[in-house]
């Protein structure tokens, strides 16, 4: 089967704005330095690398600092939903501007001014003791900030490394991503006991400064190639970039594939940890294990599609293949009673998670015009952001009232079943090659 690609939107492209029927792909041609060559992509990765892993101090004394003052959890409730509000109401706006705006200039705003956030953030809480509402208005414009920083980053991939180099930099920007978030979160909770919420969240800010170091260090970004030189409005290219969406078979089915995946995964991984406490009794070092796991098993399955770059083949059913037999593998791990038989199986999850997460990213890139990349990526970010929560809401309701074990069983068969629906609807996906 051909390599499926955005059709053309013929004589109504003129209402899409700016070419959007037709596809700009990123340089595809093997001039295109290898990664370990490439300075500009290493710099803004290690900036990338460095910025998550600062956010884990910013999340781990946030959260202690509303449970100690507070001590209400529908306090911590509230944070999460300040920050799904944020990300649900302006993640396409801001996608939109970075495809209208210099996205190396939009990443190092966004750096400096979460810097600004999270010192000012500091010193409202732990030497002005500023309110709870407060604290919220300040999470809100920090969230705010990081919605221009990640399109801006995803759409520049393409054109940073190549066609030739999509999958192994997709790769190496999950990699980075997850160890991050592991030793971060490690050093994080270490760090607040040792030196406390203020000089941790101070770690932070220091981070997001290094970070806008290596964005101004990676140079100048190559221009965005734009299919028309027709001027348009703001509000004409965010309506537009929903219209893309509509019209792209490839596209509309990524963007509603990635949030469904992330729903069923975040909602499985919770009823694991419910069921590691109330029925494996797993102690303190055994739950850390399970923790770990998750991650690890991305990364596996990250790597493994990095070493098979260049020689995979029908990128699209691999999709499916992983997520055909994460619904069986959910299933099974509610017949688990001990936490080591549960290890395994956790791992191989995460590295199915990982293909089902890492293909389409690399056909986004591939396959949408330059131009869109920053809308595409910020209405995803929208929905992947939001899907989660409402999955996680409902799935907590039903485990304290039938039971994790039962409950991850069924979301499992579930899976199952939406995996297959999807499979055979989503031909754009299943053909691509």
């Amino acid at each position: 089967m051909d390599t499926v690609r955005p059709v053309d939107s013929g004589s109504g492209s003129a209402d899409l704005h700016a070419g959007m029927g037709t596809a700009c792909p990123a340089n595809d041609t093997a001039s295109e330095p290898a990664l370990r060559h490439n300075k500009a992509f290493r710099r803004l990765l290690y900036g990338y690398g460095i910025s998550v892993f600062g956010d884990c101090f910013n999340g781990i004394a946030i959260s202690l600092w509303v449970l100690q003052t507070t001590g209400s959890a529908k306090s911590m409730a509230a944070v999460q939903i300040c920050n799904m509000a944020v990300s649900f109401v302006f993640g396409s706006l801001a996608g939109t501007l970075a495809d209208r705006f210099d996205r190396r200039t939009l990443m190092l705003s966004s750096d400096l001014f979460r810097a600004f956030m999270a010192a000012t953030i500091a010193v409202s809480l732990f030497v002005l003791h500023a309110p709870f509402p407060l604290l919220l208005l300040m999470l809100g414009l920090s969230m705010f900030s990081s919605l221009f920083q990640a399109p801006a980053f995803y759409a520049s991939v393409s054109r940073l490394v190549g066609k030739p180099h999509l999958q192994q930099a997709t790769g190496a920007i999950h990699l980075v991503d997850n160890i991050a978030r592991i030793s971060g979160l490690a050093a994080a909770g270490a760090a607040v006991a040792l030196i406390g919420g203020f000089y941790a969240i101070l770690v932070t800010a220091s981070t997001f400064l290094i970070s806008a170091v290596c964005v101004a260090a990676a140079g100048r970004f190559p221009s965005v190639e734009r299919t028309t030189t027709a001027k348009t409005t703001f509000v004409q290219e965010w309506r537009g970039s929903f219209a893309y969406l509509f019209s792209q078979p490839l596209v509309r089915a990524i963007v509603v594939l990635q949030p469904i995946l992330l729903l069923f995964f975040m909602s499985a991984m919770m009823l694991v940890q419910v069921m590691a406490v109330k029925v494996w009794q797993a102690n303190p070092v055994q739950f850390g294990l399970i923790e770990t796991c998750i991650p690890l098993g991305y990364m596996l399955g990250s790597a493994g599609l990095m070493a098979m770059a260049g020689r995979m083949k029908h990128r699209g059913r691999w999709i499916f293949v992983g997520l055909l037999l994460l619904g069986p593998l959910y299933a099974a791990l509610s017949y688990i009673t001990s936490p080591y038989w549960a290890l395994p199986l956790i791992v191989a999850g995460g590295a199915m998670f990982a293909c089902c997460t890492m293909l389409p990213q690399i056909m986004v890139r591939a396959e949408v015009p330059d131009e869109l990349q920053g809308r595409v990526y910020g209405v995803m970010g929208t929905l992947t952001s939001t899907a989660p929560i409402i999955g996680l809401s409902v799935v907590s309701v039903w485990a304290d009232r039938y039971g994790a074990p039962v409950v991850l069983e069924g979301l499992g068969a579930l899976l199952l079943l939406t995996a297959f629906v999807m499979a055979v609807a989503m031909k754009p996906i299943r053909a691509y090659k």
